[in-house]
């Protein structure tokens, strides 16, 4: 048997729950896409009751928005139209969506987009 000192111990520890933890990271399934001012883009996904979905864009950007439909039905169930280029949305239930991002002002030909959820939709 090996023995090892407390600083090695530590360091061991410490490197695996970061590779744990970027493991549990990459998982996650953001998406990215370039829209122009008036155009979407639409994705589907499943989540979780209470499960926060999320968009941002580049610099060049001024407005997005994001939609949240129940997948099965097509209702619109949330949304987030505030002026800003950060909005947010939360499933009320757990179950299969759709999920519209849209850009309302970009002021470039086209703006880079991020969308991602708690858990990686």
């Amino acid at each position: 048997m090996v023995n090892i000192g407390w600083k090695s111990t530590a360091a061991l520890t410490l490197g695996a729950i970061a590779v744990v933890g970027s493991a549990g990271m990459a998982q996650a399934q953001s998406r990215s896409d370039w829209l122009s001012s008036g155009e979407s883009v639409t994705y589907e996904g499943y989540l979780f009751a209470d499960e926060n979905v999320y968009s941002a864009c580049d610099d060049n950007c001024l407005d997005l928005d994001i939609y949240l439909y129940d997948a099965v039905s097509g209702d619109l169930v949330a949304s987030d139209t505030l002026l800003d280029a950060y909005p947010i949305v939360t499933a009320p239930y757990e179950g299969s969506f759709l999920i519209e991002v849209f850009m309302v002002d970009c002021r470039a030909s086209t703006c880079e987009t991020w969308t991602d959820s708690d858990y990686g939709f």
